[in-house]
Order: structure tokens, then sequence, then C-alpha cells
């Protein structure tokens, strides 16, 4: 079950890590950004929230991050290793394919370097027009920590 959290954030579900780096993503949260199994991009969170964001790059050229993409052309060619970390401005960004069972496998070191391993829990909660976030930690995440009834998926 959906739910909004306290302080407007719409939250989707929770997905665990699997020991492989492998996480499902909720299909609502896929559907409303347009994302499609194939190659997808990821951006770090804020410093109080470790986890990630999840875009596709359709959605960049008409956005605030059309600049900073412009400045990444391997990873708008997709023509980095999948899950290579490239710091930029303060973030960190790779890209990952998403199966069509909804599910993608990070490499262990790209999870470390976003303060993740096997076994955390992501809170899966919209974001921006321009992608939905995957938080371990922050204040939206322990909040949900409290709630019943938020949907829990397992690789």
């Amino acid at each position: 079950m959906s739910m909004t959290a306290k302080g407007g954030k719409f939250v989707y579900a929770w997905s665990l890590i699997a020991e492989d780096g492998s996480l499902h993503l909720p299909e609502q949260a896929l559907q409303e950004y347009g994302i499609v199994p194939g190659p997808v991009l990821l951006m770090s969170g804020r410093n109080t929230s470790s986890g990630f964001n999840v875009m596709c790059k359709e959605l960049i050229p008409n956005s605030p991050l059309a600049a900073v993409f412009a400045s990444l052309p391997q990873l708008q060619d997709f023509s980095i290793q999948e899950g290579g970390i490239i710091p930029f401005k303060g973030r960190l960004f790779c890209w990952a394919s998403l199966r069509s069972d909804n599910c993608m496998t990070l490499p262990l070191p790209t999870l470390k370097q976003w303060g993740l391993r096997p076994g955390d829990k992501l809170l899966c909660l919209r974001g921006s027009h321009l992608s939905f976030s995957c938080l371990a930690k922050g204040p939206y995440v322990d909040r949900a920590e409290s709630s019943y009834g938020i949907k829990v998926y397992r690789v």
C-alpha cells in the first residue's frame, strides 16, 4: 500500500538490497516517471540521506540538470561501465540496467560509495518531477519506520 508520509512525500514502498546488490523498484514509481527497462540514470541524494535518485534520460534536456549532464557525455551515451561512479559538483552519478522484472543490480563498491550495503532497506518515495528517491536514512525514513502497511519488495 502506498501512502503519503508526514511532510507530504508520497511513499511507494520499501526495497531491500539483496546480497548481490540487486533491488526491485516499485512499478508505480517507474510508470509515473516514464522509466522503462533499459539504462536508467542514478544520482546521489542529499548528504543526510544515504541513497540515490532514479531518473530516465528523456526527462533531463528541459531540466535544471541539463547543464550537468552536458558536462558528462560518458553518462549521456552510457559509455562508462555500468555502475561506474562519476563524481561531479558534489554528487555521484552512474547508470544501471533496469530489467523487465523491475529489478537492477548495482556493484557492491557503488553501493558502498552511496553509504549502502546488502541488507539495507531503501524507502522509495516521490521526488521532483525528474526523479524518485531510494533512501536509507533521513527524516522520511525515520517516519516510515514507524508506519505500517508500506509494501516491501525483495529480489
